[in-house]
């Protein structure tokens, strides 16, 4: 009986161990600290100051623009890394005294989320992090989030040759046209002895059109286009795009805009020349294996 008695008590004791071990605050774990109070998706007005510089941005109708020193569509991408340091966490905070030490006295670079400001001091010799100033408390947060930050507005610009909401649903080129009608591409005109295209590739080439992304944009540098494509849009609208330049790559700018957009070889040739696709090789037949002679 008396056994009993103590293994029961035993048990209660390494039961009442464990629970204090799962329920005690955990001393050693290391507490993180939220840079800022400002969830992502309240941001609609953004700004990058640099020292004799600056650039902003606004959202409109769920679309990034900038503003500032030039009006364009901004990619959202883009727009979205640098919003990304709102929700970072630091291991450490230190008081927003002798900022002079950490180079935040008069920072290089400022991010301005509205009425939140986070500023970007030195690195951390030893670990390459980064000090950044934020409602008045110095954090030690990735350099990753200060190589994400832009020096130039171009870097900014987007790469998607038609807005949200353009649908093309007609292309005519000096050397072709085609027009979708109840969903389907036609072709209208093409180059003479040019292979038929059926309608996937068709819509392939359409694909290629709205979807494209370019390598480069930068503001319309007011070169005269050597050739022009005219582009229908589903609300009726027709855009005027026009080729700058077609070799060792291809250049289109939209004046509406005043911005120009560079692609690669490859996706030049697929935008201005449709291909049709090239049907299947049929694999070689295979030989029946000969029979292994008998021993």
């Amino acid at each position: 009986m008396r056994g009993w008695v103590t293994n029961i008590v035993l048990l209660a004791a390494v039961i009442g161990l464990g629970w204090h071990a799962y329920t005690k605050p955990d001393a050693d774990k290391e507490v993180e600290h939220p840079i800022a109070a400002l969830a992502p998706a309240q941001v609609s007005r953004l700004s990058i100051e640099r020292l004799g510089a600056s650039m902003a941005l606004e959202k409109r109708d769920n679309h990034w623009y900038l503003t500032s020193p030039l009006t364009a569509r901004a990619d959202s991408g883009q727009v979205n890394r640098l919003i990304d340091v709102l929700s970072v966490k630091s291991k450490e905070k230190l008081g927003a005294a002798d900022l002079a030490r950490f180079d935040l006295d008069a920072p290089a670079l400022t991010l301005r989320f509205g009425e939140l400001a986070i500023a970007f001091g030195t690195t951390n010799s030893l670990t390459q992090d980064q000090y950044v100033l934020s409602n008045n408390s110095v954090y030690l947060i990735p350099g990753f989030y200060r190589m994400q930050v832009p020096d130039r507005p171009d870097r900014l610009l987007t790469h998607s040759l038609f807005a949200e909401g353009e649908k093309p649903v007609g292309f005519e080129l000096p050397q072709m046209a085609a027009e979708q009608k109840d969903g389907k591409w036609t072709v209208l005109r093409a180059p003479e002895g040019q292979p038929s295209l059926g309608a996937d590739d068709l819509n392939r080439w359409a694909d290629d059109w709205r979807f494209s992304s370019s390598l480069i944009t930068q503001p319309y540098d007011g070169t005269a286009g050597m050739e022009q494509v005219r582009v229908k849009l589903a609300d009726g609208k027709t855009l005027e795009i026009e080729v700058l330049r077609k070799e060792p790559d291809l250049v289109l700018a939209r004046r509406d805009e005043s911005l120009q957009f560079q692609y690669s070889t490859e996706a030049g040739k697929r935008l201005m020349a449709p291909e049709a696709e090239k049907p299947a090789t049929p694999a070689p037949p295979t030989e029946p294996a000969s029979p292994t002679p008998a021993k």
